[in-house]
């Protein structure tokens, strides 16, 4: 019999109150308090930031902020439990309800939920929660080149059920392979439920999963019967039987089965908790590369940051899934989620879109942070922590996260990686043991958690943490794209077997390039590159699983110009490198899949000439593949623009819901009197003329060139929101142009992704909300580049060499080791070595200690591009002399704007080669 008493899900991202501590009025305490007056404050939706308008700035609010919502009790609610649960706040939450605290939470990309039946009372009740996003050296992470603005960022729901329930997130489905003989694949389904009692009875109950085709067809079914003492929990596991060809899930069929798990006590069901499932298996091996249900797989994808234009942070689902369908849409089968659990509609989007899935927690690192001593207090320290009395409350925030990540993601069949975060060799070299044994801690939590899938660390190229000791995969980056590869001269050759790496290994960032709309219409492999000397031809040996372009989206970074890396910019319009990929990558993959060496031209024309590719489908906001095989595509032309065009971009509608989880891209152009496109510019606005919605803009009804919309070639975008049901018409203008128009239809919620209908102000606020957008006060607390604190430039980044001798490896010169040391391959003038600083700094002091005492002779360069040089410090003519060996030479040097340093030897002492004991480079993000 089926009971009237199951759960239900309540979205609750409208109709907040919001103060941020820069605000006059703003206090510490009395805002907990249900009756606290708070109609003096702003009125915002979730998702929300406390940076809202954000456009990629180097700076970000950082302090803390109120949220606060009023709701009545529900007469219906009565004798049961009432959950509140968060997807994301970053980065310290304490929660109040009606002047309770029901929890704190620390960690800003992990959900969390709370039982707060017992705070609620008849008639009005109040959610007050206090947010901030200090910097704090015990929580992960404590350092990152990204932004991190604070705010309730993600959905906020209620969620009813009877005292006998499923946990949240308490369903764990797993599909263990059986067998798999070429004709016949036999599945099963395993179903591990946590059970909930929180009556004052005991109970006996059945717990029963059915797994249902597209069409409704019950597929397979288990059932599980145990007591359940009152006021415990209990896990049930129950296998079904095996499954005979189950549709398998895979890019090219992201075939995705409805699960049905049910509590059913005294022959009622009392609780029921629908999810999505898929069948497939997966092998990670070291020397054939990745499986998926037993056809090998080449890994092509990028990095994705979750931050879009305006908005920041503060991002709905369907803009989430308008980023995965932007992964799709070139090409690629995977995605790394760089560098932070994301959003669960992230998943489920992959889930959806048929792209591979790489989780990452949030145990990383940034350049500089090797330099740190204790003495940092902001994202730029030592990712572990260097002072003792902060190390047992990251290690433990750290693990937390991890574990909240698996939880809330372990059903996704497109997660085929949990990674334990990355390139935490940004850390101090006194706390490198430390450092790695929490690695080691966290892969057997991963283990723990979820011993379907394997447990990686992205950022392994330095530490030799790509070993099995550590972890199961190694994700490495930027110079780490070329450990194992052999070379004859500049050209990629065959690798021998016994030198290949000893675990599996995905290149997690390569073709790190700065580079704005419009672009270049070419890939750029940088450290997978097939030749030395040109960075467009690519290799994929046998054995590595795959690869991720650094980075699918430009971002926010506090780095200076390290976010314009990416093939979409910020707004999500594609620079001409995302084309190039999309009209290629499908041959790219199959190539990767069928040969070891990717640059073969038969290889290559093999794979074009496997794949049937609709050339017609594959054009995108106008732009169509080029005419002939290896040409460019027609790109607007310059010219004189006489009108404007509006219209949704690709993935959005012009009917959205009101409930904060949807939006619209809107795509404005510049075209002429035949409706082309126009590779020009002018001043637009968009306004919303009447009806609801808001931009992300200080003038939440208008937003134009002055304020954040950008158009470059006749192109521009800003993503548009509404939380109140109407239509919306919204107008394009700029002067001497004839105007366009839009209408969006916003209607009321009734349910996406578990969030069912919404629930209403006890005193309904009619207005739109205001964004929260006040501009900062003088007395805002920002982040703000320390000028007079250098930097270190220089600790564990991407490096090369002109050649090394066996032993003196090139990363030596960097890796604060002074017992280590590069060494050039020969005697000869000339040898050099090179430093990526990943994104353009400004040096300030260079540290140089050699092997030897003795002349030196050389020059130090420096270049914004890797083509042009000029000099940072130059003893070509006038020689060093070191008195004693590894004695260190500390010289300022010119500072000039460098993406790459580059140290070439023109003089040794007899019999020396060129060679590095250290190399330290110290100087700004920015001047």
């Amino acid at each position: 019999m089926r009971s009237e008493r199951r759960r239900s899900c309540i979205n609750l991202n409208r109709e907040w109150r919001f103060v941020r501590s820069d605000e006059f009025g703003y206090e510490e305490e009395r805002p907990k308090q249900a009756e606290y007056d708070d109609t003096g404050w702003r009125h915002v939706g979730l998702p929300h930031s406390f940076s809202i308008p954000y456009y990629m700035e180097n700076e970000w609010f950082i302090g803390s902020g109120w949220y606060r919502k009023r709701f009545a009790y529900r007469p219906e609610w009565a004798g049961k439990l009432v959950h509140l649960a968060f997807e994301g706040v970053f980065q310290t939450a304490e929660v109040f309800v009606n002047g309770g605290l029901v929890g704190r939470h620390e960690g800003g990309y992990t959900g969390f939920c709370y039982d707060i039946t017992e705070w609620l009372r008849d008639g009005s009740n109040v959610i007050a929660v206090r947010v901030g996003n200090e910097w704090s050296g015990r929580i992960a992470p404590r350092s990152g080149e990204h932004t991190f603005s604070g705010g309730i960022y993600r959905d906020v729901s209620l969620t009813v059920t009877e005292p006998l329930h499923l946990a949240w997130n308490g369903t764990f489905v797993t599909t263990p392979l059986l067998s798999n003989d070429g004709n016949e694949t036999r599945m099963q389904v395993r179903v591990q439920a946590e059970v909930v009692n929180g009556s004052e009875e005991d109970k006996r109950v059945t717990v029963r999963t059915v797994v249902r085709d597209r069409e409704g067809r019950e597929t397979v079914a288990t059932e599980r019967t145990l007591e359940v003492a009152a006021g415990t929990t209990r896990k049930a596991d129950s296998f079904g039987g095996p499954v005979s060809n189950p549709r398998l899930w895979g890019p090219d069929d992201p075939y995705l089965y409805r699960v049905t798990t049910e509590i059913v006590a005294e022959g009622e069901v009392v609780d029921e908790f629908e999810d999505t499932m898929g069948f497939r298996w997966m092998e990670w091996t070291a020397d054939e590369g990745f499986f998926l249900n037993g056809r090998r797989l080449f890994l092509n994808g990028a990095n994705v940051h979750q931050d879009q234009a305006g908005w920041g942070d503060a991002v709905t689902q369907a803009a989430i899934y308008r980023d995965v369908k932007m992964i799709k849409d070139a090409g690629m089968n995977f995605i790394r989620g760089s560098h932070y659990p994301h959003h669960p509609a992230f998943a489920r989007a992959c889930d959806e879109y048929g792209i591979l899935f790489w989780s990452e927690a949030t145990f990383w690192g940034m350049g500089g942070g090797a330099n740190d001593t204790g003495e940092r207090t902001d994202w730029r320290a030592s990712a572990y922590p260097v002072l003792e009395e902060d190390r047992e409350g990251f290690e433990i925030s750290a693990i937390r996260q991890l574990r909240e990540m698996i939880r809330i993601n372990r059903n996704r069949p497109s997660v085929i990686v949990w990674s334990m975060g990355n390139e935490p060799f940004f850390s101090h070299e006194s706390v490198r043991q430390q450092a790695v044994e929490l690695l080691r801690r966290m892969v057997a939590v991963s283990r723990e958690e979820d011993p379907t899938r394997p447990a990686a660390v992205g950022g392994a190229q330095r530490w030799e943490l790509d070993r099995p000791d550590i972890a199961d995969v190694a994700g490495l980056n930027g110079d780490g794209g070329g450990f194992y590869m052999k070379w004859d001269g500049d050209e990629r050759v065959d690798d021998p077997e016994t030198e290949r790496p000893v675990i599996p290994q995905v290149v997690s960032e390569y073709g790190s390039e700065v580079m704005d709309r419009p672009g270049c219409y070419r890939p750029y492999y940088d450290h997978v590159a097939a030749s030395r000397t040109d960075p467009y031809r690519h290799a994929a040996p046998k054995w590595r699983c795959g690869q991720a372009l650094w980075c699918g989206f430009h971002h926010g970074s506090l780095a200076n110009d390290m976010g314009h890396m990416g093939i979409v910019d910020y707004y999500r319009l594609p620079l001409r490198g995302w084309y190039w990929h999309r009209f290629n990558s499908t041959a790219l993959n199959a190539a990767g899949e069928a040969s070891e060496l990717e640059q073969s031209v038969e290889s290559e024309r093999t794979a074009r000439a496997r794949i049937a590719m609709d050339r017609a489908a594959l054009g995108y906001l106008g732009i169509e593949p080029p005419k002939e095989p290896g040409g460019e595509p027609e790109w607007p032309r310059p010219g004189t623009p006489t009108r404007l065009r509006l219209y949704p971009g690709v993935g959005s509608s012009t009917r959205i819901r009101n409930d904060g989880t949807d939006d619209t891209q809107l795509v404005v152009e510049l075209v002429d009197e035949n409706g082309k496109r126009v590779a020009a510019s002018a001043p637009v606005a968009l306004t919303v003329e009447s009806g609801p919605g808001q931009f992300p803009s200080y003038a939440a009804k208008r937003i134009d060139t002055d304020t954040g919309l950008q158009v470059i070639e006749g192109l521009g975008a800003i993503v548009f929101r509404s939380y109140y049901a109407g239509v919306s018409v919204i107008v394009a203008t700029s002067p001497g142009l004839q105007e366009a128009r839009l209408t969006i239809v916003t209607t009321e919620s009734v349910g996406t992704n578990h969030s069912i209908g919404t629930i209403e102000s006890a005193a309904a606020i009619e207005s739109e909300p205001d964004l929260t957008i006040p501009l900062p006060s003088k007395s805002a607390v920002q982040v703000k580049e320390a000028r007079e604190q250098l930097l270190d430039l220089a600790t564990n980044r991407p490096n090369k060499a002109s050649s090394a001798a066996r032993g003196y490896g090139k990363n030596n010169a960097n890796d604060a080791d002074p017992g280590s040391s590069w060494r050039a391959g020969s005697l000869a003038s000339g040898e050099w070595w090179m430093l990526d600083l990943e994104g353009v700094k400004y040096p300030d002091r260079v540290e140089l200690a050699f092997e030897r005492a003795g002349m030196y002779r050389f020059v130090l360069e420096g270049s914004s591009d890797g083509e042009s040089w000029s000099p940072l410090l130059d003893h070509r003519e006038k020689a060093v002399e070191l008195g004693k060996d590894g004695e260190t030479l500390v010289k300022p040097v010119k500072r000039a704007a460098c993406r790459y340093v580059r140290i070439t030897f023109t003089q040794m002492p007899q019999e020396v080669p060129a060679n590095l004991r250290t190399f330290g480079l110290f100087g700004l993000n920015s001047v």
